[in-house]
């Protein structure tokens, strides 16, 4: 797609009208919109009502002043074109009709403000019920209107098919009317057409296959929800036909793609929950049908907005969540939802917790982990000591019968976090090697406050050594005593939790550390939002200027690529938003990469955007980059699968997404190059994104990343047998 057509597409108010007919399935799609307009103007004047109604909404809301952005997402407009295609469908045109048409649209309007006001205050959406409102008070109070007159040859098909008969677009359009398909199948199609108050079948597959093109689990979900639909009008008796009739069965196809994969993560509880609400769907449509019957009024979609929003009102209720995971954020699309969804649990599951250091410098061992066989029992489990050892497993150098011969003696001990001295005791004495102080447990201890409800307590500190005052504030890695042997210590060593209260010797929470190296024989390995097991030799991530400095992006920053051998150069500039989210954005495609940067690692967590664009080239690389350089360790993480999948297999995998992943996309990083080990100016970043299937590779693209004189040098892409280098520059 060309710049210039992407700029049409994205024009305000052709974007307001066509997410106007695409919203009525949940979707932003232009493609899928383009589909439904098209079907919508088989009665070229119901159509013309409708796109009329369409527009007219959404400039009157502009006018008033209303969210461009609600307008622009269709949010006032895909109950202006359900109204607009309903008049269109039962009105005869008049000059009575305009005038009632512009006053229908006003009050459209003004309702839509108001249920979005009043039903945002319950966290819960209004649907369709602006549609519905407007339509009873126009069709009640039109009854007694003598110059509006009902437009009935919708009832009298036989002379409609007489008149049109010659017509080659009529009979294209019906073509497949009176075609003997699966009976199922036929009702299914007629159904989608009928949501736009068509009958023809060509339209409704149509429909199917935008919605199919739009969004694989939202297409399944439809046929579940009518097939239950279908089943059910079978089981009790009711005609299935009843189905195509005033968007009878659009309900179920409506409520199915709402509960199982929009307002809910789409999992197989959200498919059960439909299956397990169809049967009360179609009670409540009978129901209501019999209900304004009385007043010669149809229901349209009133029983899929009362169940859904009832639904959703009664899940928010919840004092926990289990089962069913409300989306919170609405990406309009079922795949990037439970792909984006599943990654982050698995990325980010910790991310909301303070990211906890080591509270020593250089290598430990962790000599009592979580539920340890001596002292770290019962409520007190979940804490852990450190000790040093030597290459033979040994704390102390011989004869081992002095503090002074053991290894972590007078080591240093440092803040794990930044945060304020809140207790401190230093007037226990150290023990003798072998013995214990009872009845002073903790011994000499220091009590931090992280803020947010999390404590630390550090203890068995060495008398007379704390350097810190209460109430003073410290930053991660500030020196604040030596290790000792007082209290319940028969030998010297650290005794850490982390704790909600900031009492000494309050139980202790399982917390993990934010990042840790892990070092098993020869070999080293990062470890990141995970606890250190009994046994574990572990030091903290020691970071480099070279690559702190390079991977330094600020808000403010704009940054150049240059493509070798062209003067072509991609501007990306870092902003951050409402959110207080950090992003690079392009603005030539319209493309947004967030990132973080928290001192030890620097990492994406989302992108939106064109995947054709170098912004979406870089996310890839930099997808999770160390800050520090350790030989042979290899960073590894995993992509959402909406970013990166093979073509043929993505299909299939949309499919059972909310149950199964058979596909995995996987990112790995390595340092290939390294100038110098322990001062490095000059380093080569390796890096690979690639899609498995079966453990065979599917789709692989991999990266170089040149950092050299505490800047990036130099970007490579390897893709297909083609190497595109770009020079990164920064631009002032």
């Amino acid at each position: 797609m060309t710049s210039a057509s992407k700029k049409i597409l994205e024009n305000y108010w052709l974007k307001s009208t066509l997410n106007s007919y695409s919203l009525i399935f949940f979707s932003l799609n232009n493609v899928f919109a383009l589909l439904i307009l098209i079907v919508t103007f088989f009665s070229p004047y119901v159509g013309f009502i409708g796109l009329l109604s369409v527009v007219t909404t959404n400039f009157f809301s502009t006018i008033i002043g209303f969210g461009r952005d609600e307008i622009k997402s269709g949010l006032f407009g895909f109950n202006a074109l359900l109204l607009g295609l309903a008049l269109g469908y039962e009105f005869t045109p008049t000059l009575s009709f305009i005038a009632l048409f512009f006053s229908a649209i006003i009050l459209l309007i003004m309702i839509t403000a108001w249920l979005k006001g009043l039903f945002s205050r319950h966290n819960v959406p209004f649907l369709s019920f602006p549609f519905l409102i407007s339509y009873w008070i126009i069709s009640l109070s039109s009854s007694g209107l003598s110059t509006i007159f009902l437009d009935e040859h919708h009832a009298y098909v036989a002379n409609e098919i007489v008149k049109n008969q010659d017509s080659l677009l009529y009979q294209i359009i019906h073509s497949l009317d009176d075609t003997s398909f699966f009976p199922f199948a036929i009702i299914y199609f007629k159904t989608l057409a009928g949501t736009f108050f068509q009958s023809s079948v060509l339209g409704g597959m149509i429909i199917a296959f935008g919605l199919l093109y739009f969004s694989r689990i939202s297409f399944s979900l439809s046929i579940i929800g009518f097939g239950f639909a279908y089943l059910f009008y079978s089981i009790f008796g009711a005609n299935v036909n009843d189905l195509n009739y005033f968007l009878q069965g659009s309900n179920f196809i409506f409520f199915a793609i709402a509960i199982g994969c929009f307002f809910l993560i789409p999992n197989i509880h959200s498919y059960i929950a439909v299956i397990i609400l169809i049967p009360i769907l179609m009670l409540l449509l009978m129901s209501f049908g019999k209900i304004l019957s009385v007043f010669n009024l149809n229901g349209y979609t009133f029983s899929f907005s009362l169940l859904t929003t009832a639904f959703l009102f009664s899940l928010n209720q919840r004092w926990f969540q289990k089962y069913f995971q409300i989306t919170t954020i609405q990406y309009f699309s079922a795949e990037k939802t439970i792909y984006k969804y599943l990654n982050s649990v698995q990325r980010f599951k910790n991310e909301h917790l303070m990211k906890i250091s080591l509270p020593f410098f250089g290598e430990w061992n962790v000599s009592q982990g979580y539920d340890g066989t001596i002292t770290h029992l019962g409520q007190w489990s979940k804490a852990l000591d450190f000790v040093i050892e030597d290459n033979k497993n040994n704390t102390y150098r011989e004869p081992g019968t002095q503090l002074e011969h053991f290894y972590c003696y007078n080591r240093e001990i440092i803040a794990p976090a930044d945060g304020y001295i809140y207790d401190i005791i230093n007037t226990v004495d150290e023990n003798d090697i072998g013995s214990v102080d009872t009845e002073r447990n903790w011994g000499n201890t220091i009590i931090m406050n992280h803020l947010n409800g999390l404590f630390s307590q550090i203890s068995h500190i060495k008398k007379d050594s704390i350097v810190v005052e209460i109430g003073q504030y410290v930053y991660r890695g500030t020196f604040l005593a030596t290790c000792g042997n007082s209290g319940r210590s028969p030998e010297p060593h650290i005794h850490f939790q982390l704790q909600t209260l900031p009492t000494i010797g309050y139980p202790p929470i399982p917390y993990p550390f934010g990042y840790y190296i892990l070092r098993k024989g020869k070999d080293k390995f990062l470890k990141y939002s995970e606890v250190p097991n009994q046994g574990d030799n572990i030091c903290n991530v020691q970071v480099n200027l070279l690559f702190t400095t390079a991977f330094n992006f600020y808000p403010g920053v704009k940054v150049a690529f240059q493509k070798q051998n062209s003067n072509e150069k991609i501007i990306l500039e870092v902003f951050t938003d409402a959110w207080n989210r950090t992003y690079f954005y392009c603005v030539e495609t319209n493309s947004y990469a967030y990132f973080i940067n928290d001192g030890i690692m620097f990492y994406f967590t989302d992108f939106e955007g064109d995947k054709n664009s170098l912004l979406f080239g870089f996310y890839l690389a930099g997808y999770r980059q160390l800050l520090g350089y350790y030989d042979n360790i290899k960073i590894t993480d995993n992509v959402p699968l909406i970013h990166f999948n093979n073509k043929l297999l993505q299909p299939f995998q949309d499919v059972v997404a909310p149950f199964y992943l058979f596909t995995k996309a996987k990112y790995s990083s390595t340092f290939s190059f390294i100038d110098n080990v322990y001062a490095p100016q000059h380093s080569i970043i390796s890096t690979e994104v690639e899609t498995q299937f079966l453990n065979r590779t599917f789709k692989k693209t991999n990266f170089e990343i040149e950092v050299k004189d505490n800047r990036i040098n130099k970007f490579t892409i390897y893709k297909k047998g083609n190497t595109e280098i770009y020079f990164f520059s920064l631009v002032y």
